[in-house]
């Protein structure tokens, strides 16, 4: 285990659940992550290998990636705390390049809950605790008949399309 951080940790199969575009089929050319949380802080990792196809400055990691990572990393933070949630909004503040092929840890935690608004932090350093980013986050949790609802809106959906491409 490279980053100390995990050794209180248990790894979390986040996003098998449904489609996402961060997690699922792992891509070593794109991004390669793993999440593991710290059940005693409520603290979520995610363990990253951006590759090549997820290349800004030539041989570092564009800034895109790592937002979305943030994005969605902060997202399951939540969720994994018994929170379910959307994104209302998001920053990400940059100090220096993230260089690619190389394990970096993200790491996010719920700083305050105040009704259905959740605030969170999350950082991203390297095994010697370099910081290359942070971001700070506010997200809505929301009832799990609002995310049924729009499971069904998005099947009703494609069943319309596909009946569409028929005629």
């Amino acid at each position: 285990m490279q980053f100390h951080q995990l050794s209180n940790t248990v790894p979390i199969e986040f996003g098998k659940q449904f489609i996402s575009f961060i997690t699922g089929d792992h891509n070593a050319d794109r991004i390669s992550l793993k999440y593991f949380h710290d059940q005693e802080t409520g603290i979520l990792y995610a363990e990253v290998n951006f590759g090549r196809l997820a290349q800004g400055p030539p041989g570092h990691t564009h800034g895109g990636a790592i937002s979305a990572v943030f994005d969605e990393l902060m997202g399951a933070c939540c969720w994994v705390n018994g929170h379910p949630s959307m994104t209302a909004q998001y920053t990400t503040r940059f100090f220096k390049p993230a260089p690619l092929n190389i394990p970096l840890l993200f790491s996010a935690n719920i700083k305050v809950m105040d009704g259905n608004k959740i605030n969170l932090e999350a950082q991203l350093t390297d095994a010697d605790n370099q910081k290359f980013a942070e971001a700070r986050g506010l997200f809505i949790s929301q009832d799990m008949e609002t995310f049924k609802k729009m499971s069904q809106m998005n099947s009703n959906a494609s069943e319309q399309l596909r009946e569409m491409k028929k005629h």
